[in-house]
């Protein structure tokens, strides 16, 4: 029989051991390299960049300043075309016939023909003219609204303030519906007192009185 031979192989194999497991082996971070610095191009083509943003820059102001130097130039430019435009109308009240008309306008407007009313409407329309112009130079943002009014404010008892000129404005008022001439001269004339330029008349006469006073005090003694 060979049970000898048989017995190793019913022998309980012994149990298998695991060898104790060595702790995980810790590696160090990965350092990220560093990045590389910028090429002699890049920084050249930053330096480029950096000087048309400045170029650009002092360009805007350059441009703003010669804006506002044209706008000073225009602005004065249009004041003295509208001086100039004042000064035409008072040399042609000057003259004596228009003076002549102008007066009996002030004073006795139902006296007037035909012809001489359409002449001291011609003054009138002058006026409108230049309020016209400051209007312009309003709407082009070279004078604020208050200096349009109060210019308006400061000629228009001179040549509105009377019968004949209120009436004159009355009649051709709705030509000019929703413009400014309505909006910002209409109440400004309305307002007028129709006996404004006979009372602007009547007190540029010295009375006879001072004129004899003034008389004998120049007269040499």
């Amino acid at each position: 029989m060979k049970f000898p031979f048989a017995l190793p192989r019913l022998r309980r194999k012994p149990a298998r051991v695991d060898p104790p497991s060595s702790p995980p082996i810790e590696t160090p971070p990965t350092v990220p390299s560093a990045a590389p610095g910028p090429t002699p191009l890049e920084r050249l083509n930053r330096w480029l960049t950096l000087g048309a943003n400045i170029g650009v820059l002092l360009g805007l102001v350059v441009l703003i300043v010669e804006v506002r130097q044209n706008a000073a130039l225009t602005r004065a430019a249009m004041d003295q075309q509208k001086n100039d435009l004042l000064a035409q109308i008072e040399f042609n009240i000057a003259k004596p016939e228009m003076s002549a008309i102008w007066i009996k306008a002030i004073r006795t407007p139902e006296a007037l023909s035909d012809t001489e009313n359409q002449a001291a409407g011609s003054v009138l329309v002058a006026i409108m003219l230049q309020w016209d112009q400051m209007f312009m130079m309003r709407d082009a943002g070279l004078i604020s609204d208050e200096r349009v009014r109060q210019h308006i404010a400061n000629t228009a008892p001179f040549y509105f303030g009377s019968r004949f000129a209120k009436h004159w404005w009355a009649l051709q008022a709705p030509g000019w519906e929703g413009t400014a001439m309505q909006r910002d001269a209409g109440p400004i004339i309305a307002a007028l007192d129709e006996d404004f330029l006979v009372g602007y008349m009547d007190s540029l006469k010295l009375p006879a009185d001072a004129t004899a006073s003034e008389t004998d005090e120049d007269a040499p003694e």
